[in-house]
């Protein structure tokens, strides 16, 4: 029988469609082939620094120097950013419409030399390197006053909107807190005023005690299929004591993580041949107070719980989905969860 299940963090409905039950082997393997790449024209490549915009924050050997080879994460603006530093920030409106300058920053965070390496090849050490970059510019990004939200995600696989081969991630900072966030924070204020406890931290202890969409945990980290999961195999990866701002975290706690989404990603790999992801970092807005409606965000800092999540594009969400915003799963995350459990990654 078909189940519509509750997505109570993003205030939304997902339909778990168990008659059309899909198992791995039923998706098809539509995947880029890695092998089909010039290196040599790729401006990622460590030699290719001046094919690039200047860094703008950098992980290196000890005694290289900024816009030289001899880095091991490099981040650098975007060619074509979505929105720009250099652009005026202002808030105006037209009759009814609302208009706001382009500022913010839109970058490129190159995590790692190695072109043909990808997350799912990547070490523990690897992804250390990659999301103690995302700490370090996420606190620089967030010295900037008008900048209100940070969003970090990478995008694996062209079918994941993965332009270049080269892996990276990208980091766009707004002006203003996204639609998502902002329903996030209200619902985990609704849960605290009603309960008083964190909405992800019961999520946690629930899905720990049931056990059936555990796919991984470790001991800050636990790995698992959502209740309501939109996507077939989604994978929430979430701090397992209250945590609410990522840039926050000491390097015990990325060590952790990056444990945690190494298990993830290569299970992943091994289940369904590479497929094309997004994975992107929820983290709260920074600790400051905000020019609009300040009393909806109050206290917002202590009740976020920041995750990450993976999204495989395993199915293609067509009119329905983008017409009412109800997603279909034809994966129980259940089965999703048994399947990742029984894949060996060593």
């Amino acid at each position: 029988m078909p189940e519509l299940r509750y997505n109570r963090l993003n205030d939304t409905w997902v339909i778990i469609s168990k008659e059309r039950a899909k198992r791995p082997h039923d998706y098809p393997l539509i995947w880029e082939d890695k092998k089909k790449v010039d290196k040599k024209s790729c401006p990622f490549e460590p030699g290719h620094e001046h094919l690039t915009p200047p860094e703008v924050f950098a992980i290196r050997d000890p005694g290289t120097k900024p816009d030289q080879p001899g880095w091991k994460v490099r981040i650098i603006p975007n060619k074509f950013p979505a929105l720009k530093p250099s652009e005026p920030f202002f808030r105006t409106s037209e009759a009814i419409h609302d208009l706001m300058g382009g500022y913010g920053f839109h970058e490129v965070i190159i995590d790692t030399p190695d072109h043909e390496k990808h997350i799912n090849d990547f070490s523990v050490e690897d992804l250390v390197l990659m999301f103690t970059a995302y700490r370090e510019r996420m606190r620089q990004i967030y010295s900037e006053r008008n900048i209100y939200y940070v969003q970090i995600f990478k995008n694996h696989g062209k079918e994941a909107g993965k332009s270049l081969y080269h892996s990276h991630s990208q980091l766009i900072a707004l002006p203003r807190i996204p639609k998502r966030v902002e329903t996030q924070i209200k619902q985990c204020r609704h849960y605290y005023r009603e309960k008083e406890r964190c909405l992800l931290c019961d999520e946690v202890s629930f899905e720990l005690r049931e056990g059936v969409r555990v796919v991984h945990d470790n001991d800050h980290f636990i790995v698992y299929t959502p209740f309501a999961s939109a996507f077939p195999f989604e994978l929430k990866i979430v701090p397992k004591i209250h945590s609410d701002d990522f840039p926050s975290i000491d390097d015990d706690m990325i060590f952790s993580l990056s444990e945690a989404v190494r298990v993830a990603v290569r299970k992943l790999d091994r289940l369904l041949k590479n497929p094309p992801f997004n994975m992107m970092l929820h983290t709260s807005p920074p600790r400051r107070d905000l020019p609009y409606d300040p009393d909806y965000f109050y206290q917002m800092d202590r009740l976020f719980h920041w995750y990450v999540e993976i999204f495989p594009r395993m199915a293609i969400h067509a009119g329905f989905e983008l017409g009412t915003e109800f997603f279909i799963n034809p994966t129980p995350p259940e089965d999703a969860a048994k399947y990742l459990r029984e894949i060996n990654i060593d």
